[in-house]
C-alpha cells in the first residue's frame, strides 16, 4: 500500500434510477438528460447535509461515502422522501433503488475507493425496489436504532458474486409505517431509554402470549396454528403460523418469516428459491379486506405510470393493473405488473371474499433479466392458490 492510500471504517451509499434505459428509450435523450440533472441535484445537497461526499456520478447512479453510518442511513431515507416529491411535482418517474453497506475501505490517490463494502452496496442497490433503501446488518450494528426510522427485517439473502449470506434490512421513515407498528419502533428505537429491562421483557413476553393467542383463534376458525419450519440456507428453523397454512409446502420452504410485518400485515414472509423462478417474492397476510385494499393502493400509488384496469400481465404485454378471476364470475384479487430497471414485478391480492378458506393476502413477485414471461409462468398456476388453506 502507497503512502497515499488511507484504510478506514465507510460507510457506502449507491442509488439507481429504475427503468432509466426503458425511459431512455421511450422519451428521448433529451428527456432522460433532465431526469439525471434533478436527479444529480438532489444526491448532491443531501449528501452534502449529511455530512457526506459524493464520489462518483454516473448519469442514473450515484456513489457517495459517509464516515457515519448513522448519517448515511438519514440521507438515504431523505433522499427517498425527495425523489418522490420530485416526481409527483413535475411528474417525472424518478423512482430510485438505494443500497447501503458499511466495511474497510481503502482509499486511492485518485480519491476512489476498493473495498467488499461498496459490492455488497452495489448488489443491494440492484436488489432494492424503486422507492426502498436496503442496508446490510453491518451498517444495522454500527448505526443502532435511529429515532423516527421503521427497520423491516428482510432475513438473510444471497447476492451474486458474495460469498456469505448477507442479513438485510428494508428502512423507511417511521412516518411511512402504519401505527400499529409503531409500537415495535419505539421499543426498539429512541424511547427505549424509558423502559427498564424488566419491563421490556413483560411487554415482549406479553406480546408473545398475545400473538399466539391470536393465531389460536383465527388460524382455520379455530383449529391448532400450522407450525412450520421456515429458512434460508444456513439459518436456524423459524416458526410459521397462518402463512405456512396458505402457501403450498414446495414453495413455502424457501421462505422466512419476518420479524417485523410490513406496513399494516400481521404477518409477512421473504421467501428467495433455491433455484428457478421468481428470484425472490414476499407474502404478506392482512388482518381484514380493508386493511389489504389499503397496502394494495398503497404499492400501486407508487406507481404514477399505471392506471388502474388498463394493460395486461402476461408473456407479451407487460404493464397494467386489473382483476383477475378464479374463474367466470368468481374474482380472487387485483393485480398489477411493472418493470422496475432489469426486473420483471408482478404484484396481487388474494381476497378472502367471506370464504372461510381463504385469507386476506398480498404478495410481490421479482424475477430479474426482465424475463416477464418465466414470471408470467410461474404465477398463472400459484396465484390461485397461495391464499388458500392447503
Amino acid at each position: 500500500m502507497s503512502a497515499t492510500e488511507r484504510t478506514s471504517v465507510r460507510t457506502f451509499l449507491i442509488a439507481d434510477i429504475r427503468g432509466y434505459s426503458r425511459y431512455t428509450e421511450e422519451c428521448g435523450d433529451e428527456a432522460a438528460a433532465a431526469l439525471t440533472k434533478r436527479f444529480s441535484a438532489i444526491v448532491n445537497d443531501d449528501v452534502e447535509a449529511h455530512d457526506g461526499e459524493l464520489v462518483e456520478m454516473r448519469g442514473d447512479e450515484a456513489l457517495a461515502v459517509f464516515t457515519s453510518a448513522r448519517q448515511a442511513i438519514r440521507a438515504a431515507v431523505d433522499l427517498q422522501a425527495q425523489f418522490q416529491e420530485a416526481a409527483s411535482e413535475f411528474d417525472i418517474p424518478l423512482r430510485v433503488g438505494i443500497g447501503i453497506d458499511s466495511g474497510e475501505a481503502v482509499q486511492l490517490e485518485d480519491g476512489s475507493f476498493r473495498g467488499a463494502a461498496l459490492n455488497v452496496a452495489a448488489r443491494l442497490c440492484g436488489r432494492a425496489s424503486g422507492g426502498e433503501v436496503l442496508i446490510s446488518d453491518a451498517t444495522s450494528r454500527l448505526a443502532g436504532r435511529l429515532g423516527g426510522l421503521h427497520y423491516s427485517d428482510s432475513g438473510r439473502v444471497r447476492l451474486k458474486n458474495i460469498p456469505d449470506p448477507i442479513h438485510i434490512f428494508k428502512v423507511y421513515s417511521e412516518l411511512d409505517a402504519h401505527p400499529a407498528n409503531r409500537w415495535n419502533v419505539m421499543i426498539f428505537g429512541r424511547e427505549r431509554r424509558g423502559l427498564t429491562w424488566r419491563l421490556a421483557l413483560l411487554v415482549t413476553l406479553i406480546a408473545a402470549a398475545t400473538a399466539t393467542a391470536v393465531v389460536y383463534l383465527t388460524a382455520g376458525e379455530g383449529a391448532k396454528p400450522t407450525v412450520a419450519a421456515s429458512r434460508l440456507p444456513g439459518q436456524a428453523p423459524v416458526a410459521a403460523t397462518n402463512l405456512a397454512s396458505i402457501v403450498p409446502t414446495g414453495l413455502w420452504q424457501d421462505c422466512r418469516v419476518q420479524p417485523v410485518p410490513s406496513a399494516r400485515a400481521v404477518e409477512t414472509a421473504a421467501c428467495v428459491p433455491s433455484n428457478g423462478v421468481p428470484d425472490r417474492w414476499e407474502i404478506s397476510r392482512y388482518p381484514n379486506g380493508a386493511a389489504l385494499t389499503a397496502a394494495y393502493r398503497s404499492e400501486l400509488g407508487r406507481r404514477v405510470d399505471i392506471r388502474p384496469d388498463t394493460g395486461r400481465c402476461n408473456a407479451f404485454i407487460w404493464g397494467g393493473e386489473n382483476v383477475w378471476n378464479h374463474g367466470p364470475g368468481k374474482p380472487g384479487g387485483r393485480v398489477f405488473c411493472y418493470f422496475d430497471g432489469d426486473d420483471a414485478v408482478i404484484v396481487w391480492t388474494h381476497e378472502r371474499r367471506g370464504q372461510p378458506t381463504h385469507k386476506d393476502i398480498l404478495v410481490i413477485a421479482r424475477e430479474g433479466g426482465s424475463d416477464h414471461a418465466g414470471l408470467t409462468r410461474w404465477w398463472r398456476p400459484w396465484h390461485h392458490v397461495i391464499g388458500k388453506a392447503q
